[in-house]
């Protein structure tokens, strides 16, 4: 991988970004303005959340922030880069983005490079606002949060890659990333626990990667919990995302293989 092709990437996408100054002003300051409703919303159903939350943190504010960030994460891994190739096909510069000499692996990372680290900042401007309001965070636990979080972004990035396949071999995504993102928004744990979710649907949210990194995320984070009190979540979130980055690049070959072969890869 060309890490000085994914910098170039990375920089365009910042320069495309800002030269939209209100959008991208409009961007953080909406970021940080989420939380303080969310935090009066949080505190009026507080006494009704709190057994239900008890074991992930037992404040329903920081619940619900950590539940937020973490499906932002989401959004961006599994809907950025099939919407982004799909752009690019429609506009012929994805032909000619995979015609530079520095791989295939290198343009992707660069394009969803900005995204992501924009995505990461700006759920760090919410957990710091959260902070403000009153939120505790396990900071001694950074090494367990950034590891959850890498393992997160493995997994929905490989659903994103079998989106992205889709688009490049047949032009959509069959929207794939809405019905992944409407999954985990609420059988992931975002809103509420997953224990309180129906016997009849729960095996859908075990199927979920977001299930295990959330609750994991939340043990380290709400009540600083080491990896040894979490490690079965971490090591069945780390399978799902090895599986699913392999899965989706293998799909990813075999879209760009088949897109080459009936000559439709310039196809608008």
């Amino acid at each position: 991988m060309s890490l000085r092709a994914v910098a170039a990437l990375l920089r365009a996408g910042f320069r495309t970004a800002v030269s939209y100054r209100m959008r991208f002003v409009q961007a953080i300051v909406g970021a940080t303005l989420s939380v303080v409703p969310l935090f009066f919303v949080a505190r009026a159903m507080q006494p009704m959340m709190s057994e239900t939350v008890a074991n992930e943190g037992g404040d329903f504010f920081a619940f619900l922030v950590v539940g937020f960030v973490v499906l932002g994460l989401v959004s961006a891994c599994v809907d950025v880069l099939p919407t982004q190739v799909g752009s690019d096909i429609n506009n012929g510069f994805f032909e000619a983005l995979l015609g530079a000499p520095v791989g295939t692996p290198s343009i992707l990372a660069g394009l969803i490079a900005y995204p992501l680290l924009f995505t990461l900042s700006r759920g760090a401007v919410m957990l710091v606002v959260s902070e403000l309001l009153g939120v505790r965070l396990a900071f001694s636990r950074l090494p367990e949060m950034g590891t959850i979080v890498v393992l997160l972004t493995m997994a929905h990035l490989g659903i994103g890659l079998v989106a992205t396949s889709a688009v490049v071999a047949f032009r959509t995504s069959f929207n794939l990333p809405q019905y992944v993102m409407m999954a985990s928004g609420f059988l992931g744990g975002v809103y509420w626990p997953t224990s309180v979710i129906p016997s009849w649907v729960y095996k859908i949210s075990e199927a979920l990667p977001i299930s295990y990194g959330l609750r994991a995320f939340r043990h380290a984070a709400l009540e600083g919990r080491p990896f040894s009190s979490i490690a079965n979540d971490v090591l069945t979130l780390a399978a799902f995302g090895g599986f699913l980055l392999a899965a989706g690049t293998l799909c990813l070959m075999l879209a760009l293989s088949y897109a080459r072969r009936r000559g439709t890869l310039s196809q608008y």
